[in-house]
């Protein structure tokens, strides 16, 4: 038995990071493990989470701000290092952030000497303009832990990777057959009633013209007149950077479509609502309410996102109407699973729950996959 540290960044890695800690705790699987928050997001994501020693990177380096900044200096990772040395920490996980812009999660992998398992935990292919391009011909040295088959050919540009296939926390959710809420009390609390259509729009933490530009189509789409029973209620995602100006910017491109407010609204929880310095309450096109992007997904009829993110690919999965926007995204899922265009996405119907023989994965869920993957 050894040492291990998780490193975090973003929502979905950190998620991954908690439920891997929980099976490796369930099995004994390490001396001691360490879960180390390199974010604002990650360290709120980890807070009351009892299973390891928390230690967020700012406590390790003693800088304050550094949860948010987008890289790290030499002397920080000498600080890490000595961190890492101190606690005879043997090995590592290292989430890929969300964000395309992020360096910190890739010079720490870069500049440790202990084997790290990165968590490629993306079920598309980021674009071309992703930090992790930039820094992944540094780490064909190190260990990969990948969702499917398909995102091999990616990270592997060199013969020298190693490449761990574990599947996805949203392919086991999909296959968990965990009953729903009421869908029919979620939507009636969503402002829909029982005759229409919710479709369910998640957002994103890409650049803020992805989903800009992914709402302005929505609501041309709508402005046809042609669906007059839908409803379309958009999750804000909890890892935007900055939520005011992307509330604004959204809000913004609402107002050009008065006639669809009446159809598209924009979930406002007090937990983001707190973090807002700008005023949106009495928006037409805001929805005050406590409802979670988890909640609305299970009960939504149709389910579309700007990129292929964990909710969608979850939809995907279960044979629920699916869409991405991004046509320069490249899902890991086969294509098939998706509606080719925003017409047959509004009037598509629900298909039969794929299977993970489908996805050539095996019958053993993520978290304990990579329990001992970091195990070994």
């Amino acid at each position: 038995m050894h040492a291990v540290i998780f490193f975090v960044s973003s929502a979905g890695d950190t998620d991954l990071a908690k439920a891997t800690i929980e099976s490796m705790t369930r099995q004994k699987f390490a001396q001691a493990i360490y879960l180390a928050p390199l974010t604002n997001v990650a360290a709120e994501k980890t807070l009351g989470f009892n299973l390891a020693q928390r230690v967020t990177l700012a406590e390790i380096t003693g800088q304050t701000e550094i949860l948010s900044k987008k890289s790290i200096e030499s002397e920080d990772l000498i600080k890490l290092s000595s961190f890492i040395e101190t606690h005879d920490i043997q090995r590592a996980y290292i989430g890929i952030p969300s964000p395309i812009d992020e360096e910190i999660p890739y010079q720490i992998a870069e500049h440790l000497t202990i084997p790290c398992v990165i968590a490629y935990e993306y079920m598309f292919k980021p674009s071309t303009t992703h930090s992790l391009w930039k820094h992944l011909p540094a780490l064909q040295n190190k260990e990969f832990a990948i969702p499917l088959k398909s995102a091999i050919s990616d990270i592997s540009i060199t013969e020298h990777v190693k490449t761990h296939l574990i599947g996805h926390l949203s392919i086991d959710r999909a296959l968990n057959n965990i009953p729903i809420q009421d869908s029919k009390n979620v939507k009636a609390f969503l402002n829909v009633h029982e005759e229409e259509k919710l479709v369910f729009v998640s957002g994103t933490t890409q650049p803020i013209e992805i989903d800009n530009a992914f709402v302005k189509n929505l609501l041309t789409e709508l402005n046809t007149g042609c669906y007059p029973k839908l409803q379309i209620r958009f999750g804000l995602h909890p890892g935007i950077r900055d939520i005011n100006i992307y509330l604004k910017s959204l809000l913004a491109t609402c107002e050009q479509y008065p006639k669809a407010a009446r159809q598209f609204k924009i979930i406002l929880p007090p937990n983001i609502e707190q973090k807002l310095q700008i005023e949106v309450i009495s928006h037409i096109n805001i929805l005050r309410k406590d409802v979670s992007g988890a909640t609305a997904a299970a009960a939504a009829d149709n389910i579309a996102q700007a990129v292929p993110g964990a909710l969608l690919n979850e939809a995907a999965i279960k044979g629920v109407p699916s869409y991405y926007h991004d046509k320069q995204a490249e899902p890991y899922l086969p294509k098939s699973w998706f509606s080719d265009n925003l017409s047959a996405f509004f009037k598509a119907e629900p298909q039969a729950r794929h299977s993970r023989k489908e996805l050539d994965l095996s019958e053993v869920d993520c978290p304990t996959m990579l329990a001992k993957t970091m195990h070994h």
